[in-house]
């Protein structure tokens, strides 16, 4: 645990500081900034975004040094070297930016409200998934790829043809490299896996502001959203010890979620904010596709982008537009060179014929076996079987918990569009809407409908006006926007992005393991916003309230122990200071070219040394005189 701590000490500061000095980049280009009017009356001017959450720089700073490995890992091993300048340049950050650090901290404090029971609970968490992150059970795929991986791009980077090798290592992902980078197996000691367990510690920090419920008297829809990742981070405690892309991810959208829902709540009008959080969405692609369905968010800051003034809209959508491929060229960069494919291993996409390309066929029968893999079979020959004869066996492997909220998602699902059907009827049969056009044009002169009054010079009278609408209480209450939750048209928004992704997720690989999130999504959402539309009854912050700190306090209550009473028989002294290594296997060793490989044994698991080894005895040469060169089938 000390030393995963002090790792993530390092983590925090280069990170903190790379998401400092971009924020202040960024902020500082006008066409990025928002109007606001500089008094009553007056005309508008601009002034730059500023950022109110600290947390924001640490998000943002990982996307950055990922980036940074990334770049990296294209022409060399990301090691010593590549720590050495980033240090320097975060120290350099650091400089810089003290001073004005601590002038805002004196004067305005941390940002937020903050007391000292908050930060007390801030360490608390950071040294209570410290410890996990020490220890716990190691995936299968971590022996399987996972550490062979990372040990790939701390010795050499990006291999050309490294798929050819092992082909596991095609499925690229920016969690590799950044892996790498902060694993300082370098200096001589184990290679440290704690990557994993600090995306958790982002999001648990993320989650602290539960505890804001109680202060502010009443539930909001990102509640809802950090009670879900609360529990997802209680499932996975046992096993972030391994660097499994599946944990980044996950931790990824719920932290783009819970933000972007609190920007929601908040009335957020600035258009930067959401931006940055598309950024994040398009890292959170590099890290799995899984998580593709998310660019959806992009349109609503194109929107509030179309939609701001002073500011140059081209210019801004263009940037975000640069930006996002900034994020992204890294991992095409990557995929080309380990697999020859820009997406591995999506075939749709053929651009490139490299010697050291993995054939096509191959890379479908991957394909394939992923998706038949996720639906619960093993024969890739059974890619193409209708989803009325493979759903029903997958939805039967289930849990209890995931089938009742997979059968919760398609409940809400009906009763939405249901609620939004007969709200369309009853409006048009009230009056509410009318669908009776203006006056129509003759002639280029515009003519007096009858009945139409004399001092109407416009003349237009866009809808009829019909008798009081049946719902329009109704429509006051659920459609109306109020200043402490989720408006209902926001809400729609986010809510149809999970029913696409969970749609997503199914029709492509549905392993439970690779998204439970996008099952919980879609009913987590419907049931935060009914919670919040209870909270507009009167007096309900009364009757609510406590039954809702009430539930925050048992279920987490009982997930700490029983946390607790799974980790007492298993606790060794030893993981108070140091981190549990990566398992080992029986290995056997070949030669290609001169130099040595390995492969098990018995089944397919390798660990991360011997090095370099692959689940079968590859059939590749060198495509030069070293290892660096690259691989290529032998034909």
């Amino acid at each position: 645990m000390l030393i995963t701590a002090i790792n993530w000490l390092y983590v925090i500061f280069t990170t903190y500081f790379a998401g400092y000095g971009f924020h202040h980049l960024m902020t500082g280009i006008s066409f990025l900034q928002h109007s606001v009017p500089q008094r009553r009356n007056a005309a508008l001017r601009t002034a730059p975004y500023e950022v109110k959450f600290r947390e924001n720089y640490l998000i943002t700073g990982i996307v950055l040094v990922s980036i940074y490995s990334q770049f990296v890992s294209i022409w060399h091993g990301v090691g010593c070297a590549a720590n050495i300048i980033l240090f320097v340049m975060s120290l350099v950050v650091c400089v810089y930016a003290i001073r004005e650090m601590f002038y805002k901290i004196l004067s305005y404090g941390l940002g937020r409200n903050i007391s000292m029971n908050q930060i007390i609970i801030y360490i608390v968490i950071f040294l209570i998934v410290a410890y996990c992150t020490s220890h716990g059970i190691e995936h299968y795929d971590t022996g399987l790829y996972h550490a062979q991986a990372i040990h790939w791009n701390e010795a050499y980077g990006a291999v050309k043809g490294l798929g050819n090798f092992n082909q596991r290592l095609a499925y690229n992902s920016a969690v590799y490299p950044l892996s790498a980078l902060y694993s300082f197996a370098w200096a001589g000691g184990v290679s440290m896996h704690t990557m994993a367990g600090y995306f958790v510690l982002l999001l648990s920090w993320k989650c602290v502001d539960i505890i804001q419920v109680k202060r502010r008297g009443y539930f909001t829809l990102p509640d809802a959203v950090k009670l879900i990742a609360i529990y997802y981070i209680f499932t996975i405690l046992d096993e972030i010890v391994s660097p499994a892309s599946d944990y980044f991810v996950m931790c990824m959208v719920l932290y783009i979620l819970i933000s972007w829902l609190d920007l929601d709540r908040d009335r957020e009008k600035r258009f930067y904010p959401y931006a940055m959080l598309c950024i994040l969405v398009v890292y959170a692609v590099t890290l799995k596709l899984s998580a593709a369905p998310l660019l959806l968010l992009a349109i609503k800051p194109i929107w509030k982008i179309m939609h701001a003034k002073l500011i140059s809209r081209p210019k801004a959508i263009w940037y975000f537009i640069g930006l996002g491929l900034f994020v992204a060229i890294p991992f095409f960069i990557r995929n080309m060179i380990i697999s020859g494919w820009l997406v591995y291993p999506v075939t749709a996409i053929d651009l490139f014929s490299f010697a050291w390309k993995i054939p096509k066929g191959t890379a479908q029968y991957d394909a394939h076996e992923i998706a038949v893999y996720g639906r619960g079979y093993t024969d890739a020959g059974l890619y193409n079987i209708s989803i009325w004869d493979w759903f029903p066996g997958w939805f039967k492997a289930l849990s209890a918990f995931n089938k009742a909220m997979l059968i919760a998602d398609a409940v809400f699902l009906a009763g939405l569009l249901v609620f939004a059907a007969i709200y369309l009827v009853m409006q048009i049969r009230s009056g509410g809407i009318t669908f009776e056009f203006p006056f129509r044009k003759s002639n280029g002169k515009r003519r007096r409908r009858k009945g139409q009054k004399l001092g109407n010079k416009s003349g237009i009278k866009p809808f009829k006006k019909g008798k009081k609408s049946l719902f329009d209480n109704a429509g006051k209450v659920v459609l109306m926007a109020r200043h402490r939750t989720v408006s209902f048209k926001d809400f729609i928004f986010i809510d149809t992005i999970a029913y696409v992704a969970l749609a997503f997720f199914i029709l492509s690989s549905p392993l439970v393991r690779y998204g439970a999130l996008y099952i919980w999504l879609p009913a987590v959402l419907m049931t935060g916003k009914l919670v919040t539309l209870l909270f507009y009854q009167r007096g309900a912050e009364k009757r609510l309230m406590p039954v809702v700190i009430a539930f925050i306090a048992v279920f987490i209550g009982y997930k700490s122990i029983r946390l607790v009473m799974y980790e007492i028989p298993r606790f060794k002294p030893y993981y108070l200071l140091t981190q549990q290594d990566y398992m080992t296997y029986e290995l056997e060793s070949y030669e290609i070219d001169g130099y040595t490989f390995y492969y098990p044994v018995t089944g397919d698991q390798t660990g991360y040394a011997p090095f370099p080894s692959a689940p079968t005895r590859a059939d590749v040469k060198l495509m030069g005189d070293d290892i660096k060169d690259g691989f290529l089938k032998n034909k």
